[in-house]
């Protein structure tokens, strides 16, 4: 058999597809449709995470544009989308780096203050409690999905997916890690973690889920509802996009995202 090649081959075309093409952002908005994600009852008003996802991720795609970089939203309206077709989405455009955007709903227990602040996820597993907690509300709606795919899939597919996610997983560190760095003028920087959501097991790029804020937080709020505050935020976040895309030309941004670590 020639799988170990063929293996090889596919790593390094998932490590370095970007570097061959035209760079495409591929951002996803959280929930949607009769999924709501997070809501919260501010006076009469009801706010709702798959809103304020779907705000951001076009002001991104706005700031992304300015720096002539490329973006595709998973969707565009208030439609349900399952996990599996996110990526499958992001896949069929070969994007360049797969960023998933979304309100952190956890809350204090015992009387604490809300917590504050944005954090950057990739893909792993962890032994963290919160990021568990924080996993199991965000991949929720895979109970109910009628996709069964794990059955389906064949050995070899699953080595293959294993050396793409192995491949993909410093340079989803690498963007986390300037998500983080250049957004930290616009709150509390709580970050990069690791965990195991499932909107990132399927995609065969660079990918990063985050956590735009706590949507309990009047600040974190408001950073999404403010036209302004949201303007800066989505600049900032594109500004981090291109630092990554540069990483490999700029020895100072590259060495800036390698000292970068989880917590």
């Amino acid at each position: 058999m020639r799988l170990c090649p063929l293996l090889f081959f596919i790593c390094i075309t998932a490590a370095f597809r970007s570097e061959a093409r035209d760079f495409l952002v591929v951002i996803d908005p959280g929930h949607g449709g009769n999924d709501r994600g997070a809501s919260l009852q501010v006076g009469k008003v009801s706010v709702n995470e798959k809103e304020l996802t779907l705000l951001l991720a076009k002001e991104l795609a706005l700031e992304l544009g300015k720096l002539k970089i490329g973006s595709a939203l998973t969707r565009e309206g208030d439609e349900f989308l399952a996990l599996e077709d996110r990526t499958a989405f992001a896949n069929r455009k070969q994007g360049s780096v797969f960023i998933s955007l979304h309100m952190n709903s956890l809350m204090p227990k015992g009387g604490m203050r809300v917590p504050e602040g944005f954090e950057s996820y990739i893909l792993n597993t962890t032994t963290d409690e919160s990021s568990k907690r924080l996993a199991d509300l965000e991949n929720q709606v895979l109970r109910d999905s009628k996709v069964t795919r794990a059955a389906q899939t064949s050995d070899i597919a699953l080595i293959v997916k294993d050396f793409i996610l192995d491949a993909n997983l410093k340079p989803s560190k690498e963007l986390a890690c300037a998500i983080q760095l250049k957004s930290a003028e616009s709150g509390r920087n709580r970050g990069v973690r690791q965990a195991l959501f499932y909107v990132l097991l399927g995609a065969d790029m660079p990918s990063v889920l985050l956590e735009a804020g706590f949507i309990a937080h009047p600040k974190d709020r408001e950073r999404i509802l403010n036209p302004k505050l949201r303007a800066k935020f989505a600049r900032q976040l594109a500004l981090a996009v291109q630092d990554f895309r540069m990483r490999k030309k700029d020895a100072s941004i590259g060495a800036r995202l390698t000292a970068c670590k989880p917590t």
